[in-house]
């Protein structure tokens, strides 16, 4: 409980933080809604032509969107130190944080909120409320959904950041990664196949991000819960074993090499 508190007042503090420069808040937060409006209205314009490619037609791209949106939003507003978590480590920010007794990577990730991720989290919520067409049961999915890929994707940016205990340029290439990811994230799953599909759930683990869990809303089923959150789970054990492996790699007085 300690842990969560000293996370949430670091947290609110970044947040707070966001808010300090008003006009640059407002004007990053409305560009990228706009920003997300556009790709929506792309794939608007795309499903008046076509219908639907593979079996997903408009709606289920919305709740896609909505849901992508929403948990990309929800963990670069309040989770926002994943986005430079490499550099932080090639820059030795954490030597202070390795003085102190709570948990380093929760106050890694608390360490920054990006103002413009509002503009995702307002996007997705209204996509979710007013495009995507959930009802009751729909909508809690839908929420199951953004926790379930929020966990995966916090965890797969974790993995990545943490390669800079080993590499020196680990701070660009944790940032192409991630940008790769959530880039194949943003396309319907029926698109993927044969070792496309592979890469999307395993190096670059979109399909854990958003392919299963949209899949728990498009086709609810047990099997579909177990893909999505077991492979959630498995992300996140991976991520901690990275992270404090590396640390402790760190803690030696190991260089990337």
């Amino acid at each position: 409980m300690g842990a969560i508190r000293t996370y949430a007042a670091q947290s609110l503090t970044a947040v707070r933080a966001s808010f300090a420069d008003r006009t640059n808040f407002v004007l990053q937060m409305v560009g990228m809604a706009v920003n997300n409006g556009f790709w929506l209205l792309l794939w608007f314009l795309f499903f008046a032509g076509f219908g639907q490619v593979g079996g997903w037609r408009l709606g289920d791209v919305a709740r896609m969107l909505g849901i992508i949106y929403t948990l990309f939003g929800t963990a670069t507003v309040f989770f926002g130190g994943y986005r430079d978590m490499a550099g932080a480590i090639l820059r030795g920010d954490i030597d202070a944080l390795l003085t102190q007794p709570k948990p380093v990577l929760t106050r890694l990730l608390a360490r920054e909120s990006i103002p413009s991720a509002w503009g995702d989290l307002l996007t997705g919520l209204t996509i979710l409320v007013f495009s995507a067409r959930l009802d009751a049961g729909g909508a809690a999915l839908a929420l199951a959904a953004v926790a379930i890929g929020l966990a995966a994707w916090l965890s797969t940016c974790v993995i990545f950041a943490s390669l800079a205990f080993w590499f020196s340029g680990a701070r660009t290439l944790s940032r192409d990664l991630m940008d790769f990811t959530l880039m194949i994230s943003t396309y319907p799953a029926s698109i993927y196949s044969g070792w496309t599909k592979v890469l999307a759930f395993s190096v670059l683990p979109a399909g854990f991000v958003a392919m299963a869990p949209v899949g728990l809303v498009r086709n609810p089923s047990w099997h579909a819960a177990a893909l999505a959150i077991g492979g959630a789970a498995g992300y996140a054990a991976l991520a901690l074993v990275v992270f404090h492996l590396g640390l402790r790699r760190y803690r030696r007085g190991a260089s990337p090499g």
